[in-house]
């Protein structure tokens, strides 16, 4: 059945408070509120008092919304899906546009503003919505992904103070470790073992990085900051991953991965594949011309479409 002949049978009389709709549905209610205010679905009245007001067919809209995108659909996909051929019982989809425009610089600004100032409950806020309107990896990169160089930036450059850069750092850090935890599995496409060079001490993007590989089927043994060559070498003669994956953020760490890429590359079979990355080798790409191994790529989008290419070779 369409959407519009499915949805149209439902009552569109109000009566349902916000968090009947959650329980209902099981989707949080700063996700349906995101969709209303971006997309103007679903379409609540409200009470005198300004309280929203949800129908059956509200419910009906947000249930069958959660189920397109659970089964791989952006949320503007699903609404586009929904509109179609919609009769006048529906016509108010056709409609349904950007009422409150959110641009990814508009919102890095807000999330930047949020964590500085240690307002958690609004950064939060920023991100369920960002995550309830577009797909995951594109939050990472147009948002997370900027907002965090920035705010390194402004901690280098002494706006901001070393405790609302660590608050920030902390902050972002629970978020990808708890998708990482989510997404991981304990059997996958192949085994990559995923950490930063000796005296890297920022990995945020090399958890953001397993986050992506753990998204895409890979299973990940992320080792986190500082990793010593030693226990390194040692940890891959046991576990025998597929592929290793280190990061480094400045120069000084990333000549680093030069003795841990050649030392990994003289293991004995089966030898696993050595993949690099990080901000270093984004601003100074010559760090790559010496470095054994594979530059995986500028950002993790382009990482995940590397390492597929290399483990699908070498086997």
């Amino acid at each position: 059945m369409a959407p519009h002949h499915f949805l149209s049978q439902f009552s569109d009389k109000p009566r349902y408070n916000t968090k009947a709709v959650a329980q209902e549905t099981g989707v949080p209610a700063d996700t349906f509120r995101a969709w209303e205010r971006r997309y103007g679905v679903p379409r609540p009245q409200r009470t005198e008092g300004g309280h929203r007001l949800y129908s059956e067919r509200d419910i009906a809209t947000i249930r069958w919304l959660r189920d397109r995108t659970a089964e791989g659909l952006t949320i503007s996909q699903a609404i586009a899906l929904m509109m179609e051929g919609s009769d006048t019982g529906l016509s108010w989809l056709n409609t349904a546009v950007d009422t409150e425009p959110h641009t990814w610089e508009r919102m890095q600004t807000r999330l930047i503003t949020a964590l500085t100032d240690f307002d958690a409950t609004r950064a939060e806020q920023i991100l369920g919505e960002a995550f309830a309107l577009y797909p995951l990896e594109d939050v990472f990169l147009k948002l997370i992904q900027p907002a965090m160089v920035e705010i390194g930036e402004q901690w280098h450059a002494g706006r901001i103070s070393v405790t609302a850069e660590h608050f920030a750092t902390q902050f972002i850090r629970r978020k990808l470790s708890s998708l990482f935890n989510t997404y991981n599995v304990t059997e996958g496409r192949g085994l990559i073992l995923v950490g930063c060079a000796p005296s890297e001490q920022h990995d945020l993007g090399a958890l953001m990085l397993s986050v992506f590989f753990v998204r895409h089927g890979w299973q990940v043994i992320y080792l986190g900051p500082e990793v010593p060559v030693k226990d390194l070498l040692d940890a891959v003669r046991h576990i025998q991953p597929d592929l290793v994956c280190l990061s480094a953020s400045t120069t000084e760490t990333a000549t680093q991965l030069l003795e841990i890429g050649r030392a990994i590359q003289q293991l004995p079979p089966p030898t696993p594949l050595f993949g690099y990355g990080g901000r270093a080798f984004n601003l100074n790409p010559i760090l790559t011309h010496k470095m054994p191994g594979t530059f995986l790529g500028r950002d993790a989008q382009e990482a995940v479409e590397n390492v597929a290419s290399l483990l699908s070779r070498s086997r």
